[in-house]
């Protein structure tokens, strides 16, 4: 699920697309045990304002993507978030004015696939590991750092020794 976070300006030029749908959002603070708390059930929010220490609030969807307005934000971007992975991007208007804005859209969600399919190879390329190659002699000549690896290759050699005598 996405979300997305701008200032308000750009969520008028969001309204403009077919797809958008109001919405009216969840109140931000809640009152418990007579004091007000940080709403926790919407949970992107929740993890937004523990992350930057200020209140978004949900203005609408498209889909399965929602969008929030944070009054701080001065530059005309789109920060847009996958899970907790944070995406930014600059607005283009060109594009918008040229093609308009459900293709801008559409061309930023792109740009996050492709980006997040490179993380993530990026990622497994790190978690695989040159294994060093078993070594029988280990056993005798320092057991203490024997691997299991090393065990293997010593019975398959003490095997073999056994077939060829």
């Amino acid at each position: 699920m996405y979300n997305v976070v701008t200032r308000p300006s750009l969520i008028v030029e969001l309204k403009k697309s077919k797809y958008y749908k109001q919405s009216l959002g969840l109140i931000p603070t809640i009152e418990k045990n007579g004091a007000r708390v940080f709403n926790d059930k919407d949970t992107f929010s929740h993890f937004y304002n523990t992350q930057y220490n200020t209140t978004i609030l949900r203005q609408g969807t498209i889909g399965d993507i929602t969008f929030y307005i944070d009054y701080y934000i001065t530059d005309d971007l789109f920060a847009i978030y996958l899970n907790t992975e944070e995406f930014i991007f600059n607005y283009e208007p060109a594009v918008v004015k040229q093609k308009g804005i459900d293709f801008y859209i559409g061309s930023l969600f792109k740009k996050i696939e492709t980006e997040n399919e490179e993380r993530i190879k990026e990622a497994e390329g790190k978690k695989i590991e040159i294994k060093k190659e078993a070594n029988p002699g280990l056993v005798f000549s320092n057991p203490g750092n024997v691997t299991y690896d090393d065990l293997k290759a010593y019975l398959a050699q003490k095997s073999q020794n056994k077939m060829s005598s």
